[in-house]
């Protein structure tokens, strides 16, 4: 008996390297957290740099403005100095004339004649007077409007100096622009390709962690089955320590009294993003996810899975079978399934299925729940 027992467990051991070599894993390949912990931090670079390109892009605006509006005004100063050379022949033209006739009032009689032809002293006085005035008044409206003009042939100038320099300043933060969008291209791609990778290896690890519970059920029930036939009462040597990590009470059966209405708040998030660090209402991260809907409810939770595990623990809520997980549940995963070293929590929303904000990427969605592994237990905060 002992060597059917031997064999029978020979092959299940086969059965699951089998298993699990369908789901390579390198030796050398970089582990999920440290992938995840670089994806996060290729994040952080891409928002930064985004950050950049939104302040040169701003700046790079206003300089396009301020050059627009120079050149406008020098276009403005171009049609006001034409104006100005139109009313300036006028007026030089008008004088002119004024001129010629004065010379020729002058030059046609001895002012003898011009006294003579004056009714009286006063009006001879008169007639000089305001010959000399309105002579006088044009000359002084043509040496305004070329005053006039100089000043906006001045302004002309520094205003193309002007120009010229905003033109610069212009390409230069263009140039300064476009090396900022190539650095968020490139950082685009970097955090693309990282992310993709992790989520085709999270895929596997879940794969991974199926094939895992599947084998150990299995030998399970093969222990089981060889002990029924060996007549041994000993129930202890049954159940083992299926999900490592030092997990306390495995024999716990009440997972407390979660609100099952979280679910609903739950689900309700499904599609949105994740984002390290934050906790809703448009973009989450594992924890922070829990903590939102938990407060929906009126219930105050730490953003930390670890800190949420904890509390579950330290009511006594903590259960490592998914038959006595009830929707509203957190549940865990820590590293070789260690309570002390949580990584990862969700909501337990009942038929084998939890919410969780998976990773940047991937967001808020509903995932079928694999107890091997990782698995740290679960339960509820309340």
């Amino acid at each position: 008996m002992h060597s059917k027992h031997t064999s029978r467990a020979l092959t299940l051991l086969v059965s699951a390297a089998l298993a699990l070599g369908t789901f390579p894993v390198s030796a050398l390949a970089t582990p999920s957290s440290e992938l995840q912990a670089q994806v996060n931090e290729a994040y952080s670079t891409l928002t930064q740099y985004a950050n950049e390109l939104e302040s040169a892009s701003n700046e790079l605006y206003q300089l396009q403005q301020d050059l627009e509006s120079t050149q406008h005004e020098i276009a403005q100063t171009e049609d006001d100095i034409a104006e100005l050379e139109v009313k300036l022949e006028e007026g030089q033209e008008k004088l002119s004339e004024r001129l010629a006739e004065s010379y020729k009032q002058d030059t046609s009689s001895s002012p003898l004649s011009v006294i003579v032809g004056a009714s009286d002293f006063e009006e001879l006085v008169t007639r000089f007077y305001y010959a000399n005035r309105m002579i006088d008044y044009d000359s002084e409206l043509v040496e305004e409007v070329k005053s006039t003009r100089e000043e906006l042939q001045q302004r002309r100038e520094d205003l193309a100096e002007q120009e010229a320099e905003q033109q610069q300043l212009v390409e230069e933060q263009e140039q300064k622009t476009a090396e900022i969008q190539a650095k968020v291209s490139e950082q685009q791609a970097y955090y693309e390709g990282l992310d993709s990778e992790l989520q085709q290896q999270l895929a596997e690890e879940e794969a991974r962690r199926a094939a895992e519970e599947a084998a150990r059920q299995e030998a399970e029930q093969a222990d089981r089955e060889e002990q029924g036939n060996n007549g041994d009462s000993n129930a202890d040597n049954s159940g083992g320590n299926s999900n490592g990590g030092g997990n306390n009470d495995s024999s716990n059966t009440d997972s407390g009294n979660a609100p099952s209405s979280v679910v609903d708040t739950a689900l309700a998030q499904v599609g949105k993003g994740y984002v390290f660090a934050t906790a809703g209402p448009n973009t989450f991260d594992c924890s922070g996810l829990v903590t939102y809907c938990y407060g929906q409810m009126g219930i105050s939770i730490t953003h930390s899975s670890q800190a949420q595990y904890n509390i579950v623990a330290g009511k006594g809520h903590l259960v490592y079978s998914t038959i006595y997980l009830s929707p509203g549940d957190l549940v865990f995963w820590g590293h070789g399934g260690s309570g002390s070293a949580i990584y990862h929590v969700g909501i337990y929303i009942g038929g084998g299925q939890y919410v969780h904000a998976s990773s940047p990427g991937v967001g808020v969605v509903v995932s079928t729940l694999y107890t091997g592994g990782n698995f740290a237990g679960g339960g509820s905060p309340v």
